[in-house]
């Protein structure tokens, strides 16, 4: 699958008390910002020099690019600061909010994206540092967080809209559509067992490479979930790239089938929906996506 794409605004084109918030906050003025692709946000996203020498990341966007995108940088900040220190997470250094435009400051990681597709070194390497992240996040060390079963119900019970709609889907899925409802209830069902802190919404573009570290990045949806679903996330990323060892949680085969169903339908339905403001590219990535879930619930049961 293609990596998502937001439409990047340049640092010099921010507002002038977002600049100034920026350089106070790093005590020098920024004297180099270059633009990072990848990710489905609008806004900015750079990594800074300042006159000084000191470096950081920026990310901020307003409600006139995307009216819904600042509310989930909120979210992020929330969930950042609930997280704590997380060797295997970024370090958050200040976060600005005027109602309108709402920005981070992290510490600046000089690494790279994964391979895209993926690599068998770079999938190795990661899927080893998710389990020690898992580890880290369980149990929670942010009890209130949301719970993804709750949080994420109606992204979940998205077949249910399928039907409703008189939605195409793949032939072999054909009169079969209400069974994958049932199938997605429970799934949501097994997620709100979880007591594990799940990042949830993994992918290469989410996650940095350096000599020495495994960041994952962009925690703007983290929630209680069972510690086999950013597993799962990630594994529906990397199939057809790598080879892949089989899922640790073998007792919970029919919760995690059910699982990927449900996100299935959330990705089918969202697909056929028209592309939000500054967001020109989620809609096909979501059909890609989509199919790769179908095809491994297909394979997962081998009845269909």
């Amino acid at each position: 699958m293609a990596h998502a794409a937001g439409v990047r605004l340049p640092f010099e084109k921010l507002p002038a008390a977002v600049r100034a918030w920026v350089e106070r906050s790093l005590g020098s003025v920024v004297v180099s910002a270059v633009t990072q692709q990848g990710g489905f946000s609008p806004g900015v996203a750079a990594r800074l020099v300042t006159a000084s020498g000191r470096r950081a990341f920026v990310k901020t966007v307003g409600t006139a690019l995307n009216p819904k995108t600042p509310e989930l940088f909120r979210q992020e900040i929330t969930a950042m600061q609930g997280i704590g220190t997380v060797p295997m997470a970024p370090v958050l250094l200040d976060v600005y909010d005027d109602g309108d435009w709402v920005g981070m400051l992290f510490e600046d990681i000089e690494g790279r994206l994964p391979a895209h597709p993926w690599e068998q070194a770079d999938a190795d390497r990661v899927l080893g540092a998710l389990v020690e992240l898992t580890d880290a996040l369980d149990p929670s060390p942010w009890p209130d967080a949301p719970v993804a079963a709750v949080r994420s119900r109606e992204f979940l019970s998205r077949w249910d809209k399928v039907l409703e709609d008189g939605l195409d889907v793949p032939s072999w899925m054909e009169g079969r559509v209400e069974e994958f409802a049932e199938l997605a209830r429970t799934g949501i069902k097994a997620l709100a067992e979880g007591k594990a802190l799940a990042h949830w919404d993994l992918r290469a573009d989410n996650i940095i490479l350096t000599d020495d570290r495994v960041v994952f990045i962009d925690w703007a949806h983290p929630a209680l979930a069972p510690r086999w679903a950013d597993t799962v996330i990630l594994y529906a990323e990397m199939r057809g790239s790598v080879t892949l060892p089989e899922l640790p949680d073998s007792s919970d085969a029919e919760a995690i089938t059910a699982f990927i169903a449900a996100i299935g339908g959330g990705l089918w339905w969202g697909a056929a929906q028209p592309a939000p403001p500054g967001l020109p590219t989620v809609r096909t990535w979501q059909r890609e996506s989509a199919l790769v879930h179908l095809d491994w619930v297909r394979e997962r049961t081998q009845r269909f």
